[in-house]
């Protein structure tokens, strides 16, 4: 398909006789039928031959001074052409604002008919927004799935704050059990000769976690301090070193320590250790950031119940080329992911077309709730002021580190009209969650 060429423009006003016919106006796509009348199309190729004799150069004239006739002859097919290109491109612009048609992207023009003296016509194609009508998006019907923060959830909260900050003692027992934390030293052998990489020293082992290689943990239960013992350990089959793979290897294990976790005591020392006045403190501050997170989740939930609820409202098609281009963002969002988790480049180039196929489907959905949310803003009213953004920068920065709170303001600053963005969906989502139908709930 042809596109309509830039150059000078022609047409500043809509021909009144510019002559549009829809042929199709389905989901995102719209074609339509264009007729410029013959006397637009000749002014066009008229104003083209003018342009052309202010800067060709004929034999025997100076620049710009050729009589209009010799350029006539001479430049006949480029002004026609050139002529032509004007029209069309000015008159597909007033065609698709006559139909009220946004483009996405450059309309392509095909079966353009023209002879000289006659009226031009040709169809244009282009990809669009959709047509969207609102339906029902106040009274949506969610359920809040309340999960009210009790002593259990703190006291839980506080053995987990407990267990992180808890520290290894010589152990009291005599020998390794499976509470225990052991130190070793060993060396692997395999037909007499050392195994390159077998050899350790002050190994820390904890004997409650998986297994490295099958049997290792197992033989240190019930040694004792300073006691040798030899492993045999049977490596897998598709071990890594293809020489070791399924063959019988030789441990020299030493015990050289039996330790075991020692938890701090819940109370006033141990919250004063982690900088507040008394226990009583800390379980109120463990309480208020359960209720911060509790809260955050039943948002959430909210929000997700929202977006399924206009999602099944409003099942319309969207812009393919937007699809795409959101299927590749979150493609490579999942390969960065994915990458940085230890996954190859072969493993991904092996999965990326099932994983961008996948999230096709995904980006079809955030593409159609942005139109609906932009939607629903413009209907509502609902914008983000500078005070929003104000007061969202403020937040953040209350909430971080002091040392960091500067970089984190200027670092916001310096993104403002993405939390800008970020704070008008908030204010979306918060005023359909107010005009929604909702039921309390307790959580599973």
């Amino acid at each position: 398909m042809a596109k309509p060429e830039g150059g000078t423009a022609v047409l500043e006003k809509e021909p009144p006789s510019l002559k549009v016919k829809v042929l199709e106006r389905r989901g995102c796509a719209a074609a339509l039928a264009v007729t410029v009348p013959a006397g637009e199309v000749a002014d066009a190729v008229e104003e083209a031959f003018s342009e052309i004799q202010k800067r060709v150069k004929l034999p025997g004239f100076r620049p710009g001074k050729a009589p209009l006739e010799m350029v006539r002859q001479s430049y006949h097919g480029s002004a026609v052409e050139h002529g032509i290109n004007n029209v069309l491109r000015d008159s597909v612009h007033h065609a698709l604002e006559r139909e009220k048609i946004i483009p996405l992207d450059t309309p392509s023009v095909d079966k353009v008919e023209y002879k000289e003296g006659q009226a031009l016509r040709y169809e244009v194609r282009v990809e669009c927004s959709p047509e969207i009508v609102l339906k029902n998006y106040k009274g949506l019907s969610l359920i809040r799935k309340a999960s009210p923060v009790g002593d259990a959830h703190v006291d839980e909260r506080l053995d987990s704050l407990r267990e992180s900050n808890a520290k290894l003692a010589p152990s009291t027992e005599a020998t390794v059990s499976s509470t225990h934390f052991v130190l070793v030293d060993y060396d692997a052998t395999f037909e007499g000769k050392p195994v390159e990489g077998g050899t350790a020293r002050d190994q820390l082992v904890e004997m409650s976690a998986p297994q490295s290689l099958a049997g290792f943990n197992d033989a240190l239960q019930g040694m004792k301090k300073d006691e040798t013992k030899d492993v045999p350990l049977l490596f897998p089959d598709d071990h890594p070193n293809k020489t070791l793979a399924g063959k019988a290897v030789s441990f020299k294990v030493v015990v050289k320590d039996i330790k075991e976790k020692r938890l701090p005591a819940a109370d006033d020392e141990f919250a004063k250790d982690l900088g507040l006045g008394s226990l009583a403190q800390l379980k109120e501050r463990l309480r208020t950031g359960l209720e911060t997170e509790q809260a955050r989740r039943e948002r959430e939930d909210l929000e997700h119940q929202v977006i399924d609820g206009l999602l099944n409202l409003h099942p319309f098609d969207v812009p393919a080329s937007l699809v795409e281009r959101r299927a590749v963002e979150l493609t490579e969002r999942m390969k960065t992911f994915l990458l940085s988790r230890g996954a190859s480049e072969a493993e991904w180039a092996k999965n990326e077309p099932s994983m961008k196929e996948k999230n096709r489907t995904e980006a079809e959905r955030q593409v159609r709730l942005s139109y609906l949310l932009v939607e629903i803003a413009q209907k509502e009213g609902i914008q983000a002021s500078d005070a929003d953004v104000d007061a969202a920068v403020a937040k953040s920065v209350k909430e971080a580190a002091a040392e960091k709170a500067e970089d984190v303001r200027k670092w916001l600053e310096e993104r403002r009209e993405s939390l800008r963005a970020q704070v008008k969906e908030e204010k979306i989502f918060s005023f359909l969650i107010e005009k929604a139908q909702v039921t309390e709930e307790p959580a599973a």
